[in-house]
């Protein structure tokens, strides 16, 4: 039994937190009760109070109206970088073309890379620019409106705010 009064069915909290991750890299996740939801498809019943905290842990951001989660990797740049090296971005056709500051396009492009959530293809990195392919247009115009929205630093950690 979880703490809020749930049985989380058979799952542990490390396989729960990993079902989650996919979740949000597969779906456009916004809300706790949405990812509540989602989870009893998968076959786990848990409530909002334990997803909250998972959130939290998993250092899950809210991103304008949608979630997105980087894996914790302590040796590598995190989200949190982007406002600080990224200078302008464009998108156009199915790509985006990031402006970062001098030497930081690489970070940014790992950063990118390793995002959950966000729909691209891959990233090319140069030395002050990165080069994102996305699938199609929408997707080109959605990724540049996520960046853009962590720069504004219209972000905030999933497990604190609904």
């Amino acid at each position: 039994m979880s703490e809020d009064g749930m049985k989380a069915t058979g799952v542990d909290k490390v396989t729960r937190q990993g079902i989650i991750l996919t979740l949000i890299s597969e779906r456009e996740l916004g809300t706790q009760q949405g990812v509540v939801e989602a989870l009893a498809e998968e076959g786990v019943e848990v409530g909002q109070a334990t997803v909250s905290r998972d959130l939290a842990e998993l250092g899950v951001l809210k991103v304008g109206n949608r979630y997105l989660a980087l894996p914790h990797d302590p040796g590598s740049a995190g989200i949190e970088v982007l406002p600080s090296f990224i200078v302008g971005l464009t998108a156009a056709q199915n790509q985006v073309v990031v402006q970062t500051r001098d030497g930081t396009a690489g970070a940014v492009s790992s950063v990118l890379d390793r995002v959950r959530g966000i729909p691209l293809i891959g990233t090319i990195a140069g030395q002050d620019t990165v080069l994102i392919i996305t699938p199609d247009n929408a997707c080109a115009e959605e990724v540049a409106t996520l960046i853009s929205d962590v720069c504004r630093a219209r972000t905030r950690p999933a497990g604190n705010v609904e």
